[in-house]
């Protein structure tokens, strides 16, 4: 699926649907098999006419199965995206914008190059991996609370308290 940005922004539109996670390839590369859930998304364009900006924001929710860092066992976590990109004419405005966050002058907001030729489900995915976690965690993972606690071996600097007592 494929939108002018500019146009589709200018004039309010909007796309919606839904895709299994499976076929986000880039999403799933480094993710266990299967991926069988469905991410719901949506794409809406709008348009500031005193400011000339034009916006398009990105919402999307859906499980992926990730590995669990702590405990390694795989588990589903769901995204969720709900951004806000600018949009700029050129790679050189797009520079700009991000060197003057860098400096901590300009706003913190996402820009994009306005294409002729937007991949939806590719922004969409984009956004997908950007909210995925880096080492995504089970909030208590299974068993943590079942395995008894392993003996504690003495500390070799016990006998050495009692040395000074005489």
């Amino acid at each position: 699926m494929v939108i002018d940005a500019t146009g589709f922004a200018r004039t309010g539109g909007a796309l919606d649907g839904r895709i299994v996670t499976a076929q986000l390839a880039r999403l799933c590369q480094d993710l266990p098999e299967p991926q069988d859930g469905e991410i719901h998304w949506r794409v809406r364009g709008r348009f500031d006419a005193p400011s000339g900006q034009a916006w398009l924001d990105v919402e999307a929710r859906g499980p992926v199965r990730v590995v669990c860092q702590r405990c390694l066992e795989a588990f589903s976590l769901t995204l969720r995206v709900s951004s806000t990109l600018g949009l700029v004419e050129t790679q050189a405005q797009l520079d700009a914008m991000d060197a003057l966050e860098a400096e901590g002058q300009g706003p913190e907001i996402e820009y994009l190059v306005a294409d002729q030729r937007l991949d939806v489900l590719g922004l969409v995915e984009d956004e997908l991996i950007l909210a995925l976690p880096y080492a995504p965690r089970h909030d208590a993972c299974p068993g943590d609370g079942d395995a008894p606690e392993p003996p504690r071996r003495p500390s070799p600097f016990a006998a050495l308290k009692d040395l000074g007592k005489d």
